[in-house]
């Protein structure tokens, strides 16, 4: 397993990047200075976990979505002084992660503009107009697009489509569960049998667009060993979002809508088929966590060195799904025009009915005999 605690190397490079100073906008006191020992130096800084390393009784910052890896990232960390440390995780509620990610933010940004060098004045600039498009993202987004650790291309399109698509997913669940309606359309019988053929034509569009978006995604990450595209990825993590407002858009032209009673069996049919299926993606972010934590523990390729890693989700019709629909269509069309309906294969003969078959089959052998 993979540690929550931060590397040697991690700790520096957040006291570099701090320029040796307390985080903390309200304290930023130098944490590095002469000791009376000419050979030594004093410290007084410390690298403080944001989300929490470990689950500490109930404190606010754990996230238990998190891999031990991610929270000895870089991106997980800031620097503070011992006191500034100890009030933090003294009192998690009032200096929870979202503010400690601002502060971090603020010190660089701060720290960035006192370097009095016009390539880091230009370094800045360049940091500014890239963090933008992610403005009113989560502290935890902009973090990575700062940092930039390895593996961050992963890092940042998990958090992105947490981030995104939380909305989708729910109203999807929502809609499934029956917690909100929308104003009913009412679908006459003529115009029925055309309804649906537009319901499938959508449903038979709806998950193209997701498996092209997805390996676009993968191809933004970059070839292995090199660099990803931060603007594609951004670009391919909201046209994901995108497909799944429109399997949601879907799935609600077929729950509010008012069918002749014949063609209900259709519709209950077509109720939840794409939400069903689309909802199998949601574990994505999941997914690409797990492979960079076997990642980090060295169970899958090696530190700096390309990795890959596959993992397939089956999306596909329920068995039988196809034959209950054609039959139940036929068996509507065919009342809607005033003909002799077919038996349901699917469904047992009743007594009545069997009763009928072996009378049938009594006939057959007296003539026979």
């Amino acid at each position: 397993m993979a540690k929550p605690d931060f590397s040697n190397s991690t700790k520096i490079e957040l006291a570099k990047r701090a320029a040796y100073l307390c985080s903390n906008p309200d304290c930023r006191v130098t944490t590095v200075g002469p000791n009376e020992n000419p050979t030594k130096s004093t410290s007084i800084g410390e690298a403080a976990h944001i989300y929490a390393a470990r689950p500490n009784g109930s404190t606010p910052r754990y996230n238990l979505s998190m891999t031990d890896a991610a929270r000895a990232e870089i991106t997980n960390g800031i620097w503070l002084c011992t006191n500034c440390h100890r009030t933090i995780d003294n009192d998690p509620r009032k200096y929870p992660a979202d503010l400690l990610f601002a502060w971090r933010e603020k010190h660089e940004t701060y720290v960035r503009s006192n370097l009095g060098k016009r390539s880091d004045k230009f370094s800045e600039k360049l940091v500014s107009e890239e963090l933008l498009p992610f403005a009113s993202y989560p502290a935890i987004v902009r973090r990575i697009v700062i940092d930039k650790p390895e593996g961050w291309e992963l890092r940042l399109t998990a958090e992105l489509l947490r981030y995104l698509n939380q909305s989708h997913f729910r109203r999807m669940r929502d809609l499934r569960d029956g917690l909100y309606t929308e104003t009913k359309i009412q679908v006459e019988g003529w115009y029925a049998a055309t309804w649906i053929d537009e319901r499938l034509g959508e449903l038979a569009d709806l998950f193209g667009p997701i498996e092209r978006v997805l390996n676009r995604l993968v191809e933004s990450w970059g070839a292995p060993g090199e660099p990803g595209n931060l603007n594609e990825i951004h670009h391919n993590c909201k046209l994901f979002g995108d497909a799944l407002a429109r399997v949601i858009e879907h799935e609600e032209k077929v729950h509010f809508a008012t069918l002749p009673k014949h063609f209900e069996p259709v519709q209950q049919l077509l109720k939840n088929n794409a939400s069903s299926q689309a909802e199998k993606l949601h574990d994505i972010p999941t997914i690409i966590d797990q492979h960079l934590e076997l990642f980090e523990q060295g169970e899958i390729g090696k530190p700096g060195k390309p990795m890959s890693a596959f993992h397939t989700i089956d999306i596909s019709l329920p068995k039988g799904w196809s034959k209950r629909l054609s039959f139940a269509i036929d068996r509507a069309n065919r009342i809607e025009r005033g003909e002799k309906l077919p038996l349901d294969p699917s469904k047992p003969l009743g007594f009545f009915g069997w009763l009928g078959v072996i009378f049938w089959l009594v006939i057959i052998i007296v003539i026979l005999v």
